[in-house]
């Protein structure tokens, strides 16, 4: 059997027998845009995988907790914007996080770290997240909400007694685990753009996620020696001024810049299908420093005098699956077989 150490993520809808019994088609359909709209999205710009699906349930793996951490917070913030038809309509979900060993089976994982997250996702508090003593061990300090210690629980009878931590419940004007001012946050808009000024953009949603790229191809366009990056979703941002001009930088992406200053702003992956979130380059907001990154990618192109003194979550190219899912699609299951790249545009 194949083994890998891996941070699993499980979500499922609270009450989700009655709300089908009161409307199963509306229910479903609901269920289905909050994977593709939300779960799928924020495990794809987290660099996760969803490997599984049952029902009103969902599984991702992660090769960073913190990154399925953030990821929990994405999708509980997320659902706690959506707006539903009535509020005894409304979707909201239970997160559990854990850290362990599981068992490889073709696409699918089993095993205790996938048990375990199962179990604590059982915990959490409807639009909460429940985690594990291992999770919290290696994301302490490093998220902007606080979880509280709720001692040694076991999660059934047969299992050995498990370190949970909760987020603060009930504080949300919808019981969530978060104090939401709803209107503030929807009046809130992300705005930035271009090094003249032709192009600008609004963003009308909260960020996916953030990080480090040292990519060669994101060394080229920026003209630095790495990137910092956030992902939004693709739908709330809208250009205001000029769109920006397109090249497509490699098989499976293109990179948005300013025709007139040449600013780099905004990297869109193409395949395998058409990303659903947006990537902006961090510096061209107007408030970079409120989006700090959480993470490095693209080790392998490292520039070697460049050194790195933070403590994030370090990853190659080749760990994210969600690229090498996206070279495959392209029929280059490795990026070095990609050489030069002046004529990928004829891909598309």
């Amino acid at each position: 059997m194949e083994r890998r150490l891996a941070a699993i993520l499980a979500t499922d809808v609270v009450g989700f027998a009655a709300l089908v019994d009161k409307d199963e088609r509306g229910t479903l359909e609901q269920v289905e845009h909050m994977r593709r709209d939300v779960v799928e999205m924020l495990v794809h710009a987290n660099r996760g995988r969803l490997f599984k699906s049952l029902g009103d349930g969902f599984l991702a793996e992660f090769s960073s907790t913190l990154e399925a951490v953030k990821c929990a917070i994405g999708i509980q913030r997320t659902m706690a914007l959506r707006k539903p038809v009535a509020a005894a309509d409304e979707l909201r979900l239970r997160v559990g996080v854990s850290v362990g060993d599981v068992v490889v089976q073709g696409d699918d994982l089993l095993g205790n770290g996938v048990n375990a997250a199962a179990r604590l996702e059982a915990l959490a508090e409807p639009g909460g997240i429940a985690i594990s003593g291992e999770v919290m061990a290696q994301i302490r300090g490093k998220i902007d909400i606080e979880f509280d210690d709720a001692g040694y629980k076991k999660l059934k009878k047969s299992d050995a007694p498990l370190h949970v931590y909760l987020t603060r419940a009930k504080r949300g004007a919808l019981g969530g685990f978060m104090d939401l001012d709803q209107d503030a946050l929807q009046k809130t808009l992300v705005t930035g753009g271009c090094l003249c000024g032709e192009v600008r953009y609004e963003i009308n949603s909260p960020a996916l996620s953030s990080g480090y790229c040292h990519c060669r191809i994101c060394q080229k366009f920026t003209g630095s020696t790495m990137s910092a990056y956030t992902a939004f979703p693709a739908s709330s941002v809208r250009f205001t001024g000029a769109e920006p001009k397109y090249f497509t930088s490699s098989p499976i992406a293109r990179r948005g810049f300013c025709a007139v200053c040449g600013s780099s702003l905004v990297y869109h992956m193409m395949r395998p299908h058409e990303a659903a979130h947006l990537v902006i380059f961090t510096t061209s907001l107007d408030n970079p420093q409120d989006y700090a990154p959480a993470a490095h990618n693209g080790m392998e192109s490292r520039v070697p005098w460049f050194e790195i003194l933070d403590d994030l979550p370090r990853t190659r190219s080749e760990d994210s699956r969600v690229l090498q899912e996206a070279w495959s699609s392209a029929g280059l299951p490795d990026p070095a077989t990609w050489g030069p790249c002046a004529k990928a545009q004829d891909i598309f």
